[in-house]
C-alpha cells in the first residue's frame, strides 16, 4: 500500500509539473502575440543613429515610433518620421527626420531660410534658437562660422511625396541631397518618436 501511494504521489508530481509548463507555455505565446502586435501594427522600436537630428534627438536614444496612424492620416508639416530607406548597398535602414514640405508643394532654401510656395515657414517651434546662433558662431564641436542652412530648390512635391529635412541642417543628409530627394508616403514607418532610454530624456520628443 505504501508502494501504490508513492507512486500516485509521483503521479500527481508529474501531471502538476506539466501543467505548470503548459500554463508558461501559454503565457509565452501569448506575451509574444502582444509584442508582435504592438510592433506590427501599432509601434516599432527605434535606435537614434548619428546627429542628424541634433538637438532635438541625440545619437545613441532608444525609443518608439507610432505606426498606426499612419492607416488613418497622412504626415503632417512638422511631424518628426521614422523612414525606411535603402543604403548603397540596398539594405533597408530607418532614418530618422522632420516633415518640412507636403505634396503638391513647392520647397525651397534661400538665404538660410525655408521658404513653401513662396512664403516664409516659420520653424521656431522645433528649430533651436540657441543651436543654430552657437553653431553659426563656431563655437559648437566641428561647427564654424557659416550659415545653418544653405540655398537649395526650388523643389516642387507630386501628388504623394513629402521633403523631409534633419533638425542639425549642416549635418543632415535629407531631401536637399540629389540624390536622396523627395520621399513617399510608402517610405513613412511611423511618425513621433517616444524616448525610453536614457532615463533622463524619457518623454514623447516633438
Amino acid at each position: 500500500m505504501v508502494l501504490k501511494g508513492k507512486e500516485k504521489d509521483s503521479k500527481e508530481t508529474g501531471q502538476s509539473g506539466w501543467m505548470e509548463f503548459l500554463d508558461c507555455l501559454k503565457t509565452f505565446i501569448v506575451v509574444a502575440l502582444i509584442f508582435f502586435v504592438v510592433f506590427k501594427f501599432i509601434a516599432a522600436p527605434v535606435r537614434i543613429v548619428g546627429h542628424s537630428m541634433d538637438p532635438t534627438l541625440a545619437d545613441g536614444e532608444l525609443g518608439l515610433t507610432g505606426i498606426v496612424q499612419n492607416f488613418f492620416k497622412s504626415a503632417e508639416r512638422q511631424e518628426i518620421v521614422v523612414l525606411t530607406m535603402k543604403d548603397e548597398n540596398g539594405k533597408e535602414t530607418h532614418w530618422v527626420k522632420r516633415i518640412i514640405g507636403l505634396p503638391g508643394e513647392t520647397i525651397q532654401g534661400k538665404d538660410g531660410k525655408v521658404y513653401v510656395n513662396g512664403e516664409l515657414l516659420d520653424e521656431s517651434a522645433y528649430l533651436d534658437t540657441e543651436f543654430v546662433k552657437e553653431y553659426e558662431a563656431g563655437t559648437l564641436p566641428n561647427s564654424y562660422e557659416h550659415s545653418f542652412q544653405s540655398d537649395f530648390g526650388p523643389i516642387t512635391l507630386g501628388e504623394d511625396q513629402y521633403f523631409v529635412m534633419g533638425d542639425n541642417r549642416p549635418n543632415s543628409k535629407d531631401s536637399r541631397d540629389p540624390s536622396v530627394g523627395p520621399v513617399s508616403r510608402e517610405d513613412i514607418l511611423g511618425t513621433g518618436i517616444m524616448v525610453l532610454y536614457p532615463f533622463n530624456e524619457f518623454g514623447v520628443k516633438n
